[in-house]
């Protein structure tokens, strides 16, 4: 099936604009622009689009998730989650590394993003896991590594997205991420074990019954977070956009009446903070829905759609594909630009050819972009770990390379084992 050539250009000068450095939603805004003024489309068309494409409640979930996890670590409640952590795993082999990904496990049940796991718990799992005599590089391979459970866990903010873009229910996309987050931390773990006791990595003494029930007790109302949360939204008590605005009030109560550690000042920055970030992000979305409009008036889905059909006939190779190109442009396109410009276009070629479920799909996407996080030349996380170890760009990636080995087998356990997805959004009617 044929398309407009053009696009060929379109994408070209996009991505050259993007390494050169100009931002990505004026790279992106500018290209889909130019294509309207080839095309003689009025200018204005692309403006409306761009006003269209914002017009979703549900947007309203991505500034109120990130302003909760702002919250969570402005009030020092991962300092309290890695004591807890600390003391119920740290005394496997492999110690620091278990208590890094266990603490992970539930701050990603409140925080939605990789990148505020890795500013929040980073700093402090690095300079620990230094302190106790872990390998520089496997402190922070594993930092990065097990930030990768915080957008499959419920809430997440790329599901969210997801979930707008593809119209497909949010509250089912939280649920399916739930199994697969648990299989992260559990090849992740595993894989610590196997490291830990070739290299005979330092593990804490079990301290006790008591310590451990008073850390738990300490840390149980933060431990409540993501019960709220997911159990909100399966019960039907709330949508996920409230299911945000209660995290927000519910993290506000914790930092502020509860561990006394938020003050007025951290409070307004973090206002400030979620503004900046919220507007940046809204202006990336608008841009990528006008680009990915251009590629549709081109005719490029439709494009996709039969090349894939006719060259990819079994479900196997179709999703061993998606996966091959997920992860290749994971590492040189910005995590959200991909996915608001891929999703529609896979979406329907996937359930109408393939008979894939878009929950599946949807899950599987966002973990396979994820990974983009921890590639250059594009993974933000790389910059913010970067800053956090005082390592260079190259060290950084150096280190989380091998913690890509599990990660990867997790993607390939979820995306060829759909009943690993589907059973918990099945199980409560999603």
């Amino acid at each position: 099936m044929a398309f407009d050539t053009a696009l060929i250009w379109l994408i070209a000068a996009s991505l050259i604009l993007i390494f050169l450095g100009l931002p990505v939603a004026f790279s992106l805004a500018i290209c889909a622009f130019a294509y309207l003024w080839l095309k003689d489309f009025p200018l204005s068309q692309g403006a409306l689009e761009m006003g269209f494409s914002l017009e979703n409640f549900t947007f309203l979930a991505i500034p109120l998730f990130m302003a909760a996890g702002m919250t969570m670590n402005a009030g020092k409640i991962t300092d309290r989650i890695f004591d807890f952590a600390n003391i119920l795993v740290g005394r496997i082999p492999g110690g620091l590394g278990h208590v890094n990904v266990f603490a992970s496990l539930i701050f990603a049940g409140m925080s939605g993003s990789v990148l505020a796991d890795v500013a929040g718990l980073g700093s402090m799992e690095v300079k620990a896991m230094r302190q106790k005599g872990y390998d520089t590089n496997f402190a922070v391979g594993i930092t990065l590594g097990s930030s990768a459970i915080g957008p499959i866990l419920p809430p997440s903010i790329p599901m969210v997205l997801f979930g707008v873009i593809a119209d497909v229910s949010i509250t089912g996309l939280f649920l399916g991420g739930v199994v697969p987050g648990l299989l992260i931390a559990t090849c992740l773990m595993v894989y610590i074990f196997v490291i830990a006791l070739k290299r005979n990595y330092y593990s804490t003494e079990w301290m006790g019954w008591k310590v451990a029930a008073a850390a738990a007790l300490i840390a149980l109302p933060a431990l409540l977070t993501p019960v709220i949360i997911v159990g909100g939204m399966a019960l039907g008590i709330f949508s996920p956009t409230e299911a945000a605005t209660v995290a927000v009030v519910y993290a506000l109560i914790l930092a502020a009446l509860v561990y006394r550690d938020l003050s007025l000042k951290q409070f307004l920055k973090i206002l400030e903070e979620t503004s900046l970030s919220t507007a940046k992000l809204m202006f990336i979305i608008a841009s990528a829905f006008l680009f990915g409009w251009a590629l549709t008036v081109g005719e490029l889905p439709q494009a996709l759609s039969h090349f894939l059909v006719t060259t990819f006939t079994e479900k196997w190779s179709f999703i061993l594909a998606v996966l091959v190109v997920l992860l290749v442009l994971g590492a040189i396109i910005e995590n959200a630009i991909l996915l608001l410009i891929l999703a529609p276009m896979l979406l329907p070629i996937a359930q109408q050819a393939y008979g894939m479920d878009p929950v599946h799909l949807g899950v599987v996407m966002v973990f396979a972009i994820m990974i983009g996080q921890y590639t250059p030349p594009m993974g933000l996380s790389l910059f913010v770990m970067r800053d956090v170890a005082q390592l260079s760009l190259g060290r950084v990636s150096v280190a989380v390379a091998p913690f890509l080995i599990p990660l990867i087998g997790a993607l390939l356990i979820m995306a060829y084992t759909p009943d690993l997805v589907l059973w918990l959004p099945r199980l409560l009617g999603y």
